[in-house]
């Protein structure tokens, strides 16, 4: 039984948002306080606490959407929040649980099931309390009368969640009350002749270990003395353990150890914070393949709610743990902030959470709206090599080498941090369609994005493209604009820096350019500016050299429609 959306209104710092979900896995990304943990969050809320028709104190103060300063929980609206499950294929659901289920499963006009769970929390103004309603939907939303409460008492059954925070503790998830480790504890049971023959022999063990120091009978002497201020056995009032001497005891003692690659045998709690998170991930895995159906029901679909799962870990080992996520048991719900993890994850899995005009929107990418051959570039130049570049807010999309090179250093220059704007620059001529895929790409993911095109019929013809993306509010200086001039160094040369430009040929290579040109200063200025790049050793070195030059005039000398970009691009990536 598959989660296929959360719905969340008035909850925490959301106000609205409508979520969809993957069958596998789901990766949340976003920046801080977009949103994520309170997903995660409020679906453990749903599906962990208590059932019932009314109960008291489910939400907080503290969970209510405060609209503004002045705001408080007793004016705040109802919080509501809405777990849909759906069957994706006909007879995808067992008897059992739409049996079980009825009549909270609801068939739609193909045939198809779907449940719906509603939390709603409301604070009470007579009584001073919040109060915490359940109840199954309808597909208009209208609650679905129950006879009894059984469907509310199941679905946790049927759908059991696990949450692990970004602050995993592996000595408590493999402690006697771990919420996948008691289970295998739990689980061990052994016939009484034989467990009485094991605990005989732990006896006589504890017996010799303790035997061979005679100092221990005197403490134990001495230990028994409590007997006389406190109520204890009068025959045999102490023991002494050197080990556990009941099989139910040594099961609570059951420890992981891991041997070190040099070959040393540590417990799991003596290697790092990045295998320790590891190895509880896998013992989901363990339990979700073999205690599951005996703690919960064989129709069980798991749910794990992970928070950054790439904490503590070397970025190889996120980039294997993202391929490893795709694969795991159940249904999967991952918050991350790691490029390393994403590039591993398939484009459809993300959903990028985001703000606009204070509300939280939610970016995603649906499979039908991009071709086969967009997909493969979208991978090959954004998520395989580049996947931070996800985690930005603004695109800026570039033609050439030189572009990519210049754009980030003159950012810089007028004061704009890359990483303090939150942008990232894109060269886009050797993807398809003139870049055409990475504007959808950003637009379905909620991106913004700016085209800046050479001033020539090719950057014409990029700018065109451009056109076709615009919302409908929108104007093309919104999202593009062509240079002046034939590229970006050309936009240089005829804004002051020709002399500059110049000077870096050789005096030899001057008067080869000269004869070359025969008067046409057009192509004279293209070829001096082709030699002086070869000269600095390639473009990305030209663009050091021209950057410092820029650095010694100041700011006003970069050209006007270049320091227009950039300020447009600030602009959009200030929301």
């Amino acid at each position: 039984m598959k989660l296929i959306e959360i719905k969340i209104d008035n909850f925490r710092g959301i106000r609205s948002l409508q979520l969809p979900l993957e069958d596998g896995l789901t990766v949340l990304i976003g920046e801080n306080n977009t949103g994520k943990s309170t997903v995660l969050d409020a679906m453990r809320l749903v599906l962990t606490r208590g059932f019932s028709v009314r109960r008291s104190s489910q939400f907080t103060e503290y969970d209510f959407h405060l609209k503004g300063a002045d705001a408080t929980p007793q004016s705040a609206e109802p919080i509501f929040i809405s777990l849909h499950f759906a069957e994706k294929q006909e007879n995808e659901w067992p008897d059992a649980v739409i049996q079980q289920m009825e009549p909270a499963c609801q068939v739609d006009s193909i045939g198809l099931y779907h449940l719906r769970l509603r939390a709603e929390g409301t604070y009470k103004q007579d009584s001073g309390s919040i109060e915490t309603k359940w109840a199954f939907l309808n597909a208009s939303g209208v609650e679905i009368a129950l006879k009894n409460t059984t469907p509310l008492n199941l679905i946790s059954r049927f759908a059991p969640i696990f949450f692990l925070s970004a602050l995993r503790d592996a000595s408590q998830e493999f402690g006697q009350r771990g919420q996948f480790w008691s289970g295998f504890l739990k689980s061990i049971q052994l016939p009484d002749d034989q467990r009485q023959r094991i605990e005989e022999m732990l006896r006589e063990v504890n017996t010799s270990v303790l035997g061979a120091n005679a100092g221990l009978t005197e403490v134990t002497k001495k230990i028994a003395d409590v007997g006389r201020l406190v109520p204890l056995d009068s025959a045999d009032p102490v023991a002494l353990e050197s080990i556990p001497t009941r099989v139910f005891d040594m099961a609570g003692k059951i420890q992981v150890h891991l041997k070190s690659s040099q070959g040393a045998k540590l417990p799991l709690q003596r290697h790092g914070e990045g295998t320790q998170s590891l190895a509880v991930l896998m013992l989901f895995q363990a339990f979700a393949a073999v205690n599951l159906a005996e703690a919960y029901a064989p129709e069980s679909t798991p749910i794990l709610a992970l928070e950054e799962p790439e904490a503590h870990l070397h970025p190889a080992a996120i980039r294997s743990l993202g391929s490893f996520l795709e694969k795991m048991a159940g249904q999967i719900l991952v918050s991350s902030h790691s490029g390393d993890l994403v590039s591993r994850v398939r484009i459809m899995a993300l959903r990028r959470l985001y703000k606009h005009n204070g509300e939280t929107k939610v970016g995603w990418v649906e499979g039908s709206a991009f071709t086969d051959r967009e997909l493969q570039a979208i991978d090959y130049s954004i998520r395989f090599a580049r996947g931070h570049y996800l985690f930005s807010r603004c695109w800026l999309l570039v033609e050439g080498e030189s572009d990519f090179h210049l754009m980030p250093l003159l950012f810089e220059l007028m004061g704009h941090s890359q990483d303090q704007v939150s942008f990232s620059v894109l060269e886009i001529s050797q993807v398809i369609d003139k870049g055409e895929p990475l504007i959808k790409f950003a637009k379905a993911l909620g991106i913004q994005w700016f085209l800046m095109a050479d001033g020539d019929q090719a950057g014409n013809d990029y700018v065109n493209r451009a056109r076709n993306h615009l919302a409908t509010v929108e104007s093309l200086a919104d999202r593009a604009r062509a240079l002046t001039h034939a590229d970006i160094e050309h936009e240089f040369w005829y804004n002051g820096y020709d002399e500059f430009i110049k000077n870096i040929v050789t005096n030899t290579r001057k008067i080869e350019i000269e004869n070359e040109a025969a008067g046409d200063n057009v192509k004279k200025a293209k070829l001096l500016i082709k030699a002086a790049i070869q000269h600095a050793g390639g473009k990305p070195a030209f663009a050091l050299t021209l950057v410092n030059e820029v650095r010694q005039r100041g700011e006003n000398s970069i050209p006007q429609t270049i320091r227009d970009i950039i300020a447009r691009v600030v602009q959009q990536a200030g929301g």
